[in-house]
């Protein structure tokens, strides 16, 4: 998946205020960020492919950030950090949401997900229907949006650029020099998730400066 795990950030948000929206984007993004840096430095691969269906068109190879037994360890990693820099009261919820991704990926991805570092492979394929599982991409982000109600001006490019990045992806054609050139690919993808977590931060910052 890939929106709708900022989708679930939102949601989570509101139920657990204490906890920066920031955070949660990044505690859910966590995998896919580790997994492009390994890629940048060649030690897992995501390079394009021709596909008719627009979310097989990355060749993914991610035995390491994408196995269920990494995704434990970047929890736990997450989560011995936050202890220990006093943030206790964020620490399991972001652990969790560290987790939410592979269990979500599960239900999306062929078997190309791991449990064990690239050994017993796993996935329910969603992606094999890619007009439902660009609807639930969408949803799962509106939803999420709207029941945090964050109504600011960075809010709203938040949601436009998440949704504008998304549809552009799925629905336009990739161009050559990007197709061809994977650590430019990677560089795009790692830029995007690092400018709506930036997005994220400023928009929680006008909306409690709104609330005084």
């Amino acid at each position: 998946m890939f929106i709708g795990h900022y989708g679930l950030g939102f949601m989570i948000k509101r139920k657990f205020r204490e906890i920066p929206l920031w955070i949660l984007f990044l505690s859910v993004q966590l995998m896919d960020i580790v997994a492009f840096i390994l890629v940048f430095f060649g030690v897992e691969k995501a390079a394009y492919r021709n596909s008719d269906n627009p979310f097989f068109r990355n060749n993914l190879d991610l035995p390491y950030s994408h196995s269920l037994i990494g995704a434990l360890l970047l929890s736990a990693i997450l989560y011995l950090i936050l202890m220990i820099i006093n943030r206790k009261s964020w620490a399991l919820i972001a652990a969790l949401c560290v987790l939410s991704h592979w269990v979500i990926d599960f239900i999306v991805h062929t078997p190309d997900l791991s449990i064990f570092f690239g050994y017993i492979k796993t996935g329910l394929g969603l992606w094999t229907y890619p007009y439902l599982s660009f609807g639930l991409e969408i949803i799962l982000v509106l939803t999420g949006w709207l029941i945090l109600k964050y109504m600011n001006a960075i809010s709203y490019l938040l949601l436009f650029l998440l949704i504008g990045s998304f549809t552009g992806m799925i629905f336009g054609k990739e161009p050559d020099g990007i197709k061809t050139n994977e650590a430019l690919r990677t560089l795009i993808v790692l830029g995007s998730n690092m400018l709506f977590i930036v997005l994220a931060y400023f928009s929680e910052r006008i909306q409690k400066d709104k609330r005084g």
